[in-house]
């Protein structure tokens, strides 16, 4: 099972589609940022590889468009957190790559 939430941008609070795997990762131990707000270090970010529409997604309720390019960054603030980084991820199944900075 997993923790799916909406998890606010920390510099603007805009909701983030946020997947925590298996109940491991508390939500106090990440920080989420948009792709307006990606920190230059510490942080990993996803960026999608194309273009996805969603309809009602269940932790949104309303249709998402995701298109190719989109970014969102995921900070982890404990070890916890780190040690559970390859199952903590946005909550879109499109294809993405990660990169840490």
């Amino acid at each position: 099972m997993c923790d799916i939430l909406n998890s606010p941008c920390k510099v603007c609070s805009a909701d983030l589609p946020l997947h925590l795997g298996d109940y491991e990762t508390a939500p106090e131990e990440v920080e989420c940022y948009c792709e307006k707000h990606l920190p230059d270090s510490n942080v990993r970010v996803f960026t999608i590889t194309k273009d996805e529409t969603y309809e009602d997604l269940p932790h949104i309720k309303k249709t998402v468009i995701f298109e190719k390019g989109w970014k969102m960054g995921i900070r982890y603030l404990t070890e916890n957190a780190r040690d559970n980084k390859d199952i903590n991820h946005p909550n879109i199944g499109v294809e993405m790559i990660k990169e840490d900075r």
